[in-house]
């Protein structure tokens, strides 16, 4: 009860934050990400240092952790809820706080998807309307934008109507 009390959330373990990856990591990055910290502050590279073996500890525990696909979808509840309260308490506390919990969790944060095509959002218009390009020249951004994103003058879907009619 004690360690519950007396938790602060600046002494709770940052799995992810001590691996130097991310939640949306995969156990193969996080095996990766392991490798390189283990080999830079293993104790044997650094017998002097009496906190080697507990830093290579908590990388050990980390990646047990993250790399157990049960033990990891654990972590990242107890994560989530913002708790203050050492993980291994929590899971000792066993399925009853998680269900008691439910409502306090947030939801697992969205991955950054990269654009695969190059999107104008805008297109500026050109000043004067008698600038004619040649056939040969390259042509500019605007033209890119005024050939392939511009409004359709065509009859409006059926399901387009059926929107603006509140059908649907």
């Amino acid at each position: 009860m004690d360690a519950i009390l007396s938790c602060k959330p600046e002494t709770v373990e940052d799995y992810y934050g001590l691996l130097g990856c991310d939640e949306s990591s995969s156990a193969e990055q996080i095996a990766n990400e392991y490798r390189v910290r283990a080999l830079a502050c293993h104790p044997d590279k650094h017998p002097q240092n009496p906190k080697a073996v507990e830093e290579f500890q908590k990388l050990q525990e980390a990646k047990e952790i993250l790399c157990n696909e049960k033990s990891r979808r654990n972590y990242d509840i107890w994560k989530r809820s913002g708790i203050t309260l050492p993980f291994q308490a929590w899971l000792s506390l066993g399925d009853s706080v998680k269900t008691s919990m439910h409502w306090t969790v947030r939801s697992k944060k969205e991955p950054m998807l990269e654009c695969s095509k190059p999107t104008f959002l805008e297109c500026p218009q050109a000043t004067d309307p008698t600038d004619q390009e040649s056939p040969d020249s390259v042509p500019s951004s605007s033209d890119y934008c005024h050939r392939h994103f511009r409004w359709a003058s065509d009859s409006p879907s059926s399901l387009l109507r059926k929107f603006r009619n509140y059908e649907i």
